[in-house]
């Protein structure tokens, strides 16, 4: 859904998805979108804004925990995984094709109505930044997540911008998060996952996936690993509050950065064409006089003399003789 948001400052638009619950366990999550909602509703401001935000981007697997209690299940109502179905890198040793393995691919990519979902609105909107929240572990990734990527180390375009943002929300909060390329921060690797899709294929500029919270569970409880004890929630909330503003800040920030730039290209660009015009004129001009000079020093001028004067020489010169 489209979400108006108002900033303090009238800066260009920064196009940003922000999607939550693509596996079914983050229960949590039904919490941390309103009360991301409610930030973004009554944050003090004056330029409207729009942030997309696919919130339940995993409804039937939600269903399907809900009539099981199955609370280890992270995909679809079918088994497949979201994050091992989307068109990078997929189909590779980072993904399972059994139905069973909580990893399933699916059977092609983009098999699953949600996936397409995000590459309808990414086909009609140019974002400039995309944002997957999870939870189990506070880790902010940078792509690329994939087996390839990590045998050959390959990176995005913009890494340095990335990890200064990154750098930048692992310390807001009180909570500190471990941030990097995420193959280099895991022992494992994931292909197909929507993050690197974003980064690879779509080339928006910033694409992650934020880990918000994590204890460092030791237990065989999939709840309790993924999801704040109920006495903590508000809590945790509050306090992953400010990585938000910080996020919102610096997108503005970047956003207004990349407009200026461009009206500086487009202002050298105007200028040097206009100076060129200038000098073509006055090359013009130059030339014409030139010419016009030149033709009256070389043009031969008629002695005009007239009959009188002819006549008076004449006849002093008789005179004389």
């Amino acid at each position: 859904m489209k979400f108006p948001l108002f900033l303090k400052i009238c800066p260009p638009k920064a196009a940003v998805m922000y999607t939550f619950i693509t596996k079914s366990e983050l229960f949590c999550f039904v919490s941390v979108i309103l009360f991301f909602l409610d930030f973004c509703s009554t944050i003090d401001v004056k330029a409207q804004r729009e942030k997309y935000i696919p919130d339940y981007t995993n409804p039937d697997g939600r269903l399907y925990i809900e009539s099981t209690n199955n609370y280890c299940w992270r995909g679809t109502e079918t088994g497949v995984d979201l994050d091992r179905n989307f068109d990078w890198e997929y189909g590779r040793k980072g993904s399972s094709s059994d139905p069973k393995d909580e990893e399933y691919r699916g059977l092609h990519k983009f098999s699953e109505p949600e996936s397409l979902a995000f590459t309808d609105l990414t086909e009609k909107i140019k974002f400039d930044l995309f944002m997957s929240f999870h939870s189990g572990i506070k880790h902010i990734y940078i792509p690329f997540a994939d087996t390839k990527s990590k045998k050959i180390g390959r990176q995005v375009d913009n890494l340095a911008d990335m990890l200064d943002l990154a750098m930048e929300l692992s310390h807001c909060t009180k909570y500190t998060y471990k941030y990097g390329q995420a193959y280099k921060l895991n022992d494992y690797t994931a292909d197909g996952t929507i993050f690197d899709f974003m980064a690879g294929v779509k080339k928006i500029p910033f694409s992650y996936t934020v880990e918000l919270w994590g204890q460092n569970h030791k237990g065989t409880s999939c709840f309790d690993l993924f999801n704040p004890p109920n006495e903590d929630l508000k809590e945790v909330l509050e306090t992953i509050h400010p990585l938000y503003v910080q996020l919102f800040r610096y997108m503005i920030d970047w956003k207004s950065s990349q407009v200026r730039h461009i009206q500086t290209e487009d202002f050298n660009e105007e200028s040097s064409l206009n100076f060129g015009y200038i000098l073509m004129m006055l090359s013009a001009c130059l030339t014409f006089f030139v010419c016009l000079t030149g033709k009256n020093r070389f043009h031969h001028r008629r002695r005009i003399v007239s009959l009188k004067s002819l006549g008076s020489s004449f006849s002093a010169s008789f005179m004389k003789a």
